[in-house]
């Protein structure tokens, strides 16, 4: 799951919700920055419950689609 920082957020809130997520979950997630957007990657689906209940105010979830493979 990908989860995106609401604007105007920035390294301590991902410090706080990275040091959140190794304490009570599995810890194993990552963080991508593409043109002034953070997104919060989480591939546990633990994890991912602890960003939409304890978070939901801080971040937005973002769905991934999957890749479109060609029929040519």
């Amino acid at each position: 799951m990908k989860f995106l920082l609401h604007e105007g957020l920035g390294y301590s809130t991902i410090q706080l919700i990275g040091d959140y997520l190794r304490l009570h979950g599995s810890g194993h997630h990552w963080i991508e920055k593409y043109r002034g957007d953070i997104f919060i990657h989480t591939p546990d689906e633990g994890d991912e419950l602890l960003l939409r209940t304890n978070f939901a105010d801080l971040l937005d979830p973002i769905e991934i689609q999957p890749p479109v493979s060609g029929t040519g």
